[in-house]
């Protein structure tokens, strides 16, 4: 009977979700970039914990108490069963090719609800991690930890096959990519909604390093935007990495949000280049296009700033900031949130 009411929370999206402690970094001997989640200390159940709506605080804390022995089992019963991809999905089109996977629409068998499917070639896949004891790749791994987290994309199940691994995603309705949103609308200048999608940009980042993870590969081809509540979803963890102390000795992102000191000194810090993005994504926003064609424009600092009579200073000076070539110089990721521009109103 607990079993049956805790696995019918987990699917159920109205329920409300309680924040665990962000993951606290503990030493390892592994000095790759690409070391598990086990280097990190997360609270014992692995997933989100649903509010407890009773008014007896004892009963709270056993509930609580009693989870890590509860909820662990409902998820591994899950993956008891062995069942076939093609068998509880059917692919539609295609969404997306890339170096390492192909996205498609898909639909669930069982009830003809609208997904997202990710296939993986074994052969391309870089980045390797574990969850529930099986080796899996790392982007799996990542979307599973940060199931129930605000700002992205959830991931529903995922399947291995001989040659390839697949994982099923959220399909989010009536939405688009930032890419397109921005491309198909007029020039957002110093609209509230310019400021609303930074500001969402800002967060998302902002709790990815509370979770102990930097997604690396932010961009507006990466972040979804729901219609209905103006809401952002960020998608593709696949260049995605721990937060570590030292700097990153591998680059897996594209060239559009490659930072200059990968460029010149075949490093980087995690939250300078998380800055750097975030400050491209406001130049996407404002110029809709990115800010630089080639590495020697990166490390020149060469931008194209026309002039928008729509746009404020602030806003020009938070983007130099940002992409300012001296790393630095960039501000820090939690002090964005309280830019005065972004609460302004009119």
């Amino acid at each position: 009977m607990n079993n049956w009411l805790i696995d019918e929370q987990w699917l159920d999206e109205s329920a409300a979700w309680l924040m665990p402690p962000p993951p606290q970094l503990i030493q390892s001997n592994n000095n790759s970039p690409y070391h598990s989640f086990g280097d990190y200390a997360y609270p014992t159940i692995e997933r989100l914990t649903p509010t407890y709506m009773d008014n007896n605080i004892l009963n709270f804390y056993k509930l609580y108490s009693d989870g890590s022995s509860i909820i662990p089992n409902v998820i591994s019963n899950r993956n008891k069963i062995k069942r076939a991809f093609s068998r509880e999905y059917r692919t539609l089109y295609c969404l997306g090719k890339g170096g390492f996977g192909q996205v498609y629409e898909g639909q669930r068998r069982s009830d003809n609800s609208s997904v997202v499917i990710k296939f993986l070639p074994k052969d391309r896949i870089l980045n390797w991690g574990t969850f529930e004891g099986e080796r899996v790749p790392y982007e799996i791994e990542i979307l599973w930890r940060l199931r129930g987290v605000p700002g992205v994309v959830r991931i529903l199940e995922h399947f291995e096959e001989a040659d390839r691994f697949i994982f099923v995603m959220e399909k989010i309705p009536n939405s688009c990519t930032l890419f397109d949103l921005v491309m198909e609308s007029p020039a957002l200048g110093n609209t509230e909604l310019l400021r609303h999608l930074f500001r969402e940009i800002i967060h998302i980042n902002i709790t990815l390093q509370m979770y102990g993870v930097w997604h690396r590969d932010c961009k507006p081809e990466n972040i979804i935007y729901c219609k209905n509540d103006r809401s952002l979803r960020f998608i593709d963890f696949g260049s995605a990495a721990p937060v570590q102390s030292e700097d990153f000795h591998e680059f897996q992102g594209t060239l559009e949000i490659m930072v200059p000191e990968w460029i010149l000194q075949r490093r980087y810090n995690g939250e300078k280049a998380c800055v750097w993005t975030i400050g491209v994504c406001l130049y996407f926003l404002l110029y809709r296009q990115y800010p630089f064609r080639s590495k020697a424009d990166i490390i020149k600092g060469r931008l194209n700033l026309p002039y928008l009579t729509s746009v404020s200073k602030e806003i020009y000076h938070t983007m130099k900031q940002c992409i300012n070539i001296n790393e630095n110089r960039r501000p820090k990721l939690n002090n964005l949130q309280y830019l005065s521009w972004l609460d302004i109103t009119y």
